[in-house]
C-alpha cells in the first residue's frame, strides 16, 4: 500500500532529474497514444457493442469518431 502511495510521487520528483528531448517525447507520446486506440479499438469497442447493440451505442461511436476526426483536421 505505501509503495502505491509513493509511485506517484516518485514519479513527479523523477522529472527533476532528467528531460526528454522533443523528439523522444513526441515519439513516447505517439506510442502511447496508439496503444491506448489500440485497446479501444480491439477490445472495449467490439465488448460494448456485443452485449449492449443499440442505436445509441452506435450513434455515439459515429459521434465519437466524427469528433475525433473534426480535432485532427483542426490542429
Amino acid at each position: 500500500m505505501a509503495g502505491d502511495a509513493l509511485a506517484p510521487v516518485c514519479g513527479a520528483a523523477s522529472t527533476l532529474l532528467f528531460t526528454l528531448p522533443e523528439p523522444v517525447l513526441v515519439l513516447y507520446l505517439g506510442v502511447f497514444g496508439g496503444f491506448l486506440l489500440y485497446i479501444g479499438a480491439s477490445d472495449i469497442l467490439p465488448q460494448a457493442h456485443s452485449q449492449h447493440s443499440s442505436v445509441s451505442t452506435i450513434m455515439l461511436t459515429l459521434l465519437g469518431v466524427l469528433f475525433i476526426f473534426i480535432i485532427t483536421r483542426l490542429t
